[in-house]
């Protein structure tokens, strides 16, 4: 399988967005195509024709990768499940969006201060004591 393929193939499902905040086409984002290859390899076997493919318009591969869903319907949902994991943790993606990279431990994320309702709310949860076993 060549990479261009992949990368076609990925781009036409993750073609990003110019909105805001901009998001990177699949093939800008840096994702590790290790897995993607593997998981690609039936739903590119399902293809008709990769050369056809390739020279397509995107609104064209968008036909194509319909067709094939029709027609490998569990490949292309795994191919998918996975590029979509995979494109929203890439730190481009994730710088785009606004998202903190570092992850939630051990220092954990900042939380706002409790106003007072919200206490008053956990004064209820506190005087309901221990419900559990130790």
């Amino acid at each position: 399988m060549s990479r261009v393929l992949l990368l076609a193939m990925l781009d036409t499902l993750l073609p990003g967005d110019a909105g805001q905040p901009p998001l990177p086409p699949a093939s800008e984002s840096g994702l590790d195509l290790g897995t993607l290859e593997r998981l690609a390899e039936p739903v590119l076997a399902a293809l008709a024709d990769r050369d056809a493919f390739l020279m397509a318009s995107p609104a064209d591969r968008v036909a194509l990768l319909r067709v094939v869903e029709t027609n490998a319907p569990d490949a292309f949902k795994a191919l998918l499940t996975e590029a979509l994991a995979t494109y929203y943790e890439a730190p481009p993606v994730v710088a785009a969006l606004g998202w903190r990279i570092a992850p939630p431990q051990p220092h954990g994320h900042e939380v706002a201060p409790n106003d007072d309702a919200t206490w008053h709310a956990l004064e209820k949860v506190k005087a309901r004591g221990k419900l559990w076993r130790a």
